[in-house]
């Protein structure tokens, strides 16, 4: 593939082999910046001026590359490619959207017992969602018994839930909440014996 000379923009950035210490900066930015359909470039080997001074070895290059890819969570889309230009081999590294930033330059943490450990993806989220303070009051309530109270079901078809059955949609119930989100809550309904 023939490359040819581009300024730096929001979606290009030239970096010489010497310069990588922010790789991983740089990554993250990208992947947070890039809009669907886009694709965001880093060429490794060239100046800001279009000067190619090329890369001594293309593969430590991708392996920094992946190795900085690793740390991003949650994980971007990306791709190296080595190509040359004016005769000498440089690595680009494409990066494009995956619909699930914000990304971080390494994993959120939690604490699991004594240990710290990575939060899954949904941990992840969880996180997200506590930004809302709705969620936030919600939470406190999580695997705790409450007291629900439904209402009758809408008239209008296109606003029911067909999940809920007419006899939990209507009138006060002991449950435990189970799962809050941005979009749901979630209840296990306790059973008079």
């Amino acid at each position: 593939m023939d490359i040819v000379w581009q300024a730096e923009d929001r979606l290009r950035e030239k970096k010489v082999e010497s310069d990588l210490k922010d790789l991983l900066k740089t990554m993250v930015a990208f992947a947070n910046s890039v809009a669907p359909g886009d694709t965001a470039q880093l060429f490794i080997g060239e100046k800001d001026d279009g000067t190619v001074q090329g890369v001594t070895n293309p593969g430590s290059i991708q392996r920094s590359v992946a190795k900085e890819a690793e740390k991003i969570y949650p994980e971007i889309y990306y791709r190296t490619e080595v190509y040359e230009r004016e005769g000498k081999q440089c690595v680009r590294v494409n990066i494009k959207h995956n619909e699930v930033a914000p990304h971080f330059g390494g994993p959120a943490w939690v604490r699991r017992g004594s240990q710290s450990i990575p939060a899954t993806e949904q941990l992840f989220q969880q996180m997200i969602d506590q930004r809302q303070s709705r969620i936030r009051v919600l939470l406190q309530w999580l695997n705790k018994e409450v007291t629900v109270t439904g209402t009758q079901a809408p008239a209008n078809p296109f606003e029911t839930l067909t999940q809920f059955s007419q006899e939990w949609s209507v009138g006060v119930h002991q449950a435990t909440l189970k799962v809050v989100n941005a979009h749901w809550v979630t209840f296990a309904v306790l059973t008079s014996q």
